[in-house]
């Protein structure tokens, strides 16, 4: 029979490996709710280092992944620095999801529509369960946010990528890939 102590820590280890896992491409979706680290947010915000930008800040994404995996998502957070530009109250923007049980945003919580950014479907990560954040926003909401980017950037921008099966990252990549 196997002790109890290493049954433990099987447990253990498999659940830290499930909660660390990263997102597969055709679970990301316009109004998903993730987390990811500034450092890999590109373009870089200004003021992100290595050892700034290692804490990981709740990021919705605008669209599906483009064909090289990469996903335009606006981030979420209490204090955004000025070059975040325009900021939105983010109970702006869950207000049918938390109707629908879905869950809310803290109180307090910003949403930066002014500086949408990209981040690698394989740098986003599931939200904690616990967290009482949504997992995805009602599609009302997704929508409220997507003009609410539009048009606080300018840029004409809409961001309908079309789902579809996305290259893998540099490091993971077959020889043979095209």
């Amino acid at each position: 029979m196997y002790s109890i102590r290493l049954i433990s820590l099987a447990v253990v280890l498999f659940g830290s490996l499930v909660a660390n896992a990263a997102v597969a491409p055709h679970h990301v979706n316009p109004g998903s709710v993730f987390v990811a680290k500034p450092l890999h947010f590109d373009p870089p915000h200004p003021g992100h280092s290595v050892s700034s930008g290692q804490r990981n800040h709740p990021v919705i994404a605008l669209s599906h992944p483009d064909h090289d995996g990469w996903v335009p998502v606006v981030a979420v957070s209490h204090n955004h620095p000025a070059h975040m530009g325009e900021t939105h109250a983010a109970s702006h923007y869950d207000k049918h999801t938390y109707a629908a049980g879905h869950g809310e945003f803290s109180p307090g919580s910003r949403i930066a529509v002014g500086a949408p950014t990209h981040v690698h479907v394989s740098n986003l990560n599931p939200i904690n369960i616990e967290s009482g954040m949504p997992h995805t926003l009602h599609h009302h909401d997704t929508h409220n946010l997507k003009e609410a980017v539009y048009h606080a950037t300018g840029s004409g921008h809409h961001y309908d990528n079309d789902p579809h099966p996305v290259a893998p990252p540099p490091w993971r990549q077959p020889q043979n890939w095209q």
